[in-house]
């Protein structure tokens, strides 16, 4: 028999051997395995019982998720992974030109949208979207005129769940759209196998456990929720996730509903270490942290290590394109640091994954000298949407082998152990010379005693800028003496020209310190 790849095999095995166990909380709703099951199998019927349900040129169709992250999202992606087809979330955050742009690029077969992505349904976005829109919401649909079928779940007859729609490890599961250097939103196409590949592989290294709450603090659109969804689902763990309103409220969360895991971008970690949120044992529950997306700072670690003083602490490093993480370290005495960068190292490949340095030829470098990073093994994605020229590009064959080239600058020790020193893309010139802002922001973390800063080029000309300020997460910084400090680290084009502090860090739909963001508010104060 061939072996099933579909991702949401795992939920109907959990459904049918443990069927009360809890699934998915968020709030005052809750979902059993068996009733996540039955959610997700009557929204794969309502797909797959249609006349123009079927695979194109071999291929899996694709739907489209419109869903803020809650128990509706969750029952959205399961339903059309149950239908055998391709999941593609699109966030409800994005101008709805790059929503139509997205769209145009998809050919999807349906959307799939709660209460929230309902309300972005635009008679412009239902014109070039597909013919069919399934409401997973709490609300009633309000029906439309037009040559849309909408439907409501919530008049669909129960089914009985029956075995996931075969997928083979070739078909794709879900495509993530990440940005472009163009304006295009890139389609990151993921198959079954990889996906697969890792979850199988990163639930045996973090020994998760069925008994096990695991936290969700992301959205649909950033892949980092395909690791907390589905290593969640895989081991028949409860997926509880912390809505958006109250993330500042994050450690009452663990606390109040016994958490075990902890899943996030370090920023949060910051910004809770910031409002001074994170005391001694305040999340002594927690036997695993897993921090990943970007840089995890040696002050953020510290202050967790107090807080959840019996969690394991990983941190995980991979491109969307490489299927999550790809690569991981364990945080232990002496913290694993990068030198100079005063952040944690980045480990070295997990199970099935190849890492190594290479210059601007594709050559690998000695260790202990920078050059880009690339990515070899079961997790590389099978390319761009619709973009043959740019996969070529970004996925060339080395030595024989394929790989992908992650833009990221890094590193590799004596130990092999690597190193991530910042984005290719985030070296800018400078009055002629060439600076990487995150060397800026690690020398700040250091002075300023914050967790969560940003540093940019402005202003900018001609593609060139004649100065660097750098922000703070902080109530009130002595700008001054920050100054002063880094004078002692940093030569003097490096240095940035102001230092701003910010109560609220601007961050990206990833959770991210959002540069761009940053940058519109000193055009917008220098009027």
């Amino acid at each position: 028999m061939l072996t099933n790849y579909n991702l949401a095999c795992a939920v109907n095995h959990h459904a049918m051997a443990n069927p009360d166990a809890p699934a998915v909380v968020c709030q005052a709703r809750s979902l059993t395995y068996a009733e996540l099951a039955e959610r997700a199998a009557r929204l794969a019927a309502c797909l797959t019982h249609r006349p123009d349900w079927q695979r194109l040129d071999g291929q899996a169709l694709r739907v489209g998720i419109l869903a803020s992250r809650g128990v509706d999202a969750c029952v959205a992606v399961l339903g059309a992974c149950w239908a055998g087809a391709t999941y593609v979330p699109i966030s409800l955050k994005q101008p709805e030109e790059r929503v139509l742009t997205l769209l145009a690029q998809c050919g999807l077969s349906a959307i799939i949208a709660d209460d929230e992505g309902a309300k972005l349904l635009s008679e412009r976005l239902l014109t070039v979207g597909p013919r069919l829109v399934i409401h997973a919401g709490q609300s009633l649909l309000v029906p439309r005129a037009g040559a849309v079928e909408m439907v409501d779940m919530a008049t669909l007859p129960p089914v009985t769940p029956e075995e996931p729609a075969p997928m083979a490890a070739s078909d794709t599961a879900y495509i993530i759209f990440t940005s472009g250097t163009t304006g295009v939103p890139k389609g990151v196409m993921i198959s079954a196998g990889s996906a697969r590949h890792y979850l199988t592989t990163i639930t045996e290294w973090l020994d998760l456990r069925a008994s096990d709450r695991a936290l969700e603090t992301c959205e649909l659109s950033f892949d980092f929720s395909v690791h907390n969804m589905f290593s969640t689902w895989e081991v028949g763990a409860a997926l509880h996730i912390l809505p958006a309103t109250t993330v500042m409220n994050a450690v009452k969360f663990v606390r109040s509903s016994g958490l075990t895991v902890w899943n996030s971008v370090p920023a949060l970690a910051g910004m809770l270490r910031q409002i001074k949120a994170l005391a001694p044992e305040s999340l002594a529950s927690l036997r695993v942290t897993v921090f990943g997306g970007e840089q995890l700072p040696a002050s953020t670690v510290t202050a967790w290590q107090s807080a959840a003083p019996n969690s394991v602490i990983v941190n995980l490093y991979g491109p969307t394109e490489a299927t999550v993480f790809c690569l991981a370290q364990r945080v232990g005495k002496p913290l694993p640091l990068t030198p100079g960068r005063n952040v944690m190292a980045i480990g070295t490949p997990l199970p099935g994954n190849e890492a190594r340095v290479v210059d601007a030829h594709g050559h690998p470098v000695a260790d202990g000298t920078a050059g880009e990073l690339v990515i070899a093994g079961d997790q590389i994605a099978d390319g761009y949407l619709g973009a043959d020229e740019l996969t070529a590009s970004r996925f060339p064959t080395l030595d024989g082998k394929r790989w992908y080239r992650t833009g990221d600058l890094a590193q590799r020790d004596a130990t092999g152990c690597f190193h991530c020193l910042g984005r290719i893309d985030n070296q800018v010139k400078v009055l002629g010379h060439r600076v990487e802002l995150e060397e800026i922001d690690a020398h700040l973390r250091i002075v300023s005693g914050a967790d969560v800063v940003g540093s940019i080029a402005w202003p900018q000309a001609n593609g060139m800028a004649s100065g660097i300020v750098s922000f703070v997460g902080a109530s009130a910084i002595d700008a001054d003496r920050v100054i002063d400090e880094l004078k002692n680290r940093l030569p003097p084009y490096m240095l940035p020209r102001r230092v701003i502090a910010l109560e609220r860090m601007p961050l990206n739909s990833s959770g991210k310190v959002d540069r761009r963001e940053l940058h519109q508010l000193l055009d917008k104060e220098a009027g």
